[in-house]
């Protein structure tokens, strides 16, 4: 995102909070962790979104996590399918 043409206050807030986030996904030492601190991350922005108006950002971030877990669930699916079919088990 270009902050060029952000009032200064606007844009170092923003620059602190990328080296807030920063720094916290540098510290983590597996993928567990890191979903942790990006979850973190979305929802205090889902939060500050809701304060300054925006009384569906909960919603719409949980909307976000229930479909790439839906898709996630399908993909699992599928592949215990072709496993299944490999090992003769049928579908």
């Amino acid at each position: 995102m270009s902050t060029g043409t952000m009032p200064a206050p606007v844009r170092r807030r923003l620059e602190n909070l990328a080296r807030f986030w920063q720094a916290r996904v540098a510290a983590v030492t597996n993928d567990a962790a890191l979903a942790a601190v990006c979850f973190d991350r979305a929802k205090a922005a889902a939060r500050r979104a809701q304060r300054g108006g925006n009384a569906r950002a909960m919603h719409e971030l949980a909307e976000l996590l229930a479909t790439w877990a839906a898709q996630q669930e399908h993909a699992e699916a599928l592949r215990e399918s072709r496993q299944a079919a490999r090992q003769g088990y049928g579908a």
